[in-house]
This record gives structure tokens, sequence and C-alpha cells, in this order.
């Protein structure tokens, strides 16, 4: 049991990490944050803590080291990928290993809804066996009482200036695709599309650096937001088989760390381009 509510105030920090910086970050931001998050609520938390390799009684300098060590008890490995891969967990089961610890969690930030990115290993505990397995979230921890509510929506974004943008930045995608059509690479749209805006008189900024915060502490990472267009609304060129909730839910979190109201996410992989077209708003309730 004493495992089990550790492992729930480790995935409740994490939920809250996610909740506040969305999918795609990099993994040393998600790191940092979820360090800070679980010492807030009285957890000892070493990071990039060293790891020896021991062969035949030879300590090798391997340079390996953990993402975390939570109570010194529970190893947290903190990924943002689009895929877990089978290496992964093997690894971290190397690490309880060479430790001597018993759980870890290995945590994929990089998912639309945090559940399907975590995995809880065990070595040897009970019955000896090695489980990898999913969990679904333990108790989580209290969010700060007044933190804002964001959710995400379709609707007009109630900004004019705003609407207008997304109108303007639409109407060069339509331009493009009408001109190129769907099976290129996303790169040549993005050229394309910035070359319209240019061709318009439409302000755009391309790789716009976006610090990144955790509960007002800098951690010291950036995100980036390829386009932004008139100051106002972001604009995500893909050209992928179908857009996922992740790709929303990224967008999603620019605009809440970005301070902006409405997202664009353009697929121009569509025989029409209307079905590629997705809005995302950010509203406070």
């Amino acid at each position: 049991m004493w495992y089990n509510d550790l492992t729930g105030k480790i995935i409740g920090g994490a939920i809250e990490v996610h909740r506040q910086l969305g999918p795609g970050k990099p993994e040393a931001a998600y790191e940092r944050a979820l360090a800070h998050e679980l010492g807030l609520h009285g957890l000892t938390v070493r990071v990039q803590k060293p790891l020896p390799v021991v062969y035949k009684g030879v300590k090798l300098e391997c340079g390996y080291r953990l993402d975390l060590l939570v109570d010194n008890t529970v190893v947290v490995e903190v990924k943002s990928v689009e895929t877990v891969l089978p290496v992964h967990p093997a690894q971290v089961l190397t690490y309880l290993k060479l430790g001597g610890w018993k759980l870890a969690l290995l945590i994929n930030f990089n998912v639309a809804v945090l559940k399907k990115g975590l995995t809880r290993l065990v070595l040897g505990l009970d019955d000896g066996t090695e489980v990898s397995k999913p969990v679904d979230p333990c108790p989580r921890l209290v969010a700060p009482k007044g933190a804002p509510a964001h959710f995400l929506c379709r609707a007009d974004s109630g900004d004019p200036e705003t609407e207008h943008v997304a109108r303007e930045s639409i109407a060069a995608a339509r331009e493009i695709h009408h001109e190129l059509g769907p099976g290129l690479l996303p790169s040549v749209y993005e050229e394309c599309f910035c070359h319209e805006l240019h061709l318009n008189n439409i302000p755009f900024e391309r790789s716009r650096p976006l610090d990144l915060f955790y509960r007002g502490i800098p951690l010291h990472q950036s995100d980036e937001v390829d386009l932004l267009v008139g100051g106002r609304v972001i604009v995500d060129v893909r050209a992928v088989q179908c857009v996922l909730p992740l790709h929303e839910a990224a967008l999603l979190s620019q605009l809440r760390l970005g301070g902006w109201r409405l997202g664009l996410l353009i697929n121009f992989n569509h025989a029409h381009l209307t079905e590629g077209l997705h809005r995302v708003v950010l509203s406070q309730k």
C-alpha cells in the first residue's frame, strides 16, 4: 500500500505538470517541473542522480543518470516522444537492477491525455517477477485554489481582430491548396504559406521562442511557435494522414502559455481543404 501511495503522489504531480505545460515540450522542462511539483508536496527528489555500473566487481564509468529518484524509492524516467519503444521500459528495468530499487514510473508527457503515457515497472516485488503495464492515475495532487480553468472549444474567439487574422490566414491556405493540391511536404506548404502572407502584406513571425515557466519558476527551456500570424493567431501547418488529439493538445498548450486566444491547425493533405481546417480556441470559464 505504501508503494501505491507514493506512486499515486508522483502520478498526481505529473498530471498537474501536464495540465500546466501540455504536450510537446522538451524532456528537461518536464523533469524540472515535476521535481518542483513533488518538492512542493513534501517528497524528496534527486534530479539526474548518477548511476554507476558495476560489472564483475569493477565500477565502470558509463555516465548513466536517473532522471528522478523520489524518496530514494521510486525511479522516474521522463520522456517526451511520439512513441514509447520496447527499449525504453527495458532500459528502466536495467536501472532498477543496477541500483537495487524495486519500482519505477516511465512517464511520456507527449500525449493528449497523460493516462496514456504512464507505465509502471516493477522488479522483484512480491513474487519476484518483472512487470510492465500501464496504470490508471492514482489520487492526484490538488491544484492551487484560484488557478484559471482553460478548455478547448471550436467557437469564435470573441476578439474581432483575431478573427480577422484567422480569416486572412485561411484564405491564404485555400489559395495554396488550390494551386498545389495535397501530397507535398509540410515544409513546402509552410514556405508557400509565408510567401502568400507576404504578398498580402500580412505580418507574421517564424520560429517564435516561447520561454517555459512552471508555477512562476523558469524551467530554462523553451518551446517554439512555428508560425504566429498578425501577433494573434498561431498557425500549425501539417501534411499528415490525420490530425491527432495530441496535435490539438500541443497547440492548445502554446496558446495558454503564450497568452493567445486562437490557433489554426491546417492539414493540407486533404482533397478538400475544409476537411483539414481545425480551430483551437482558448477560453476561460
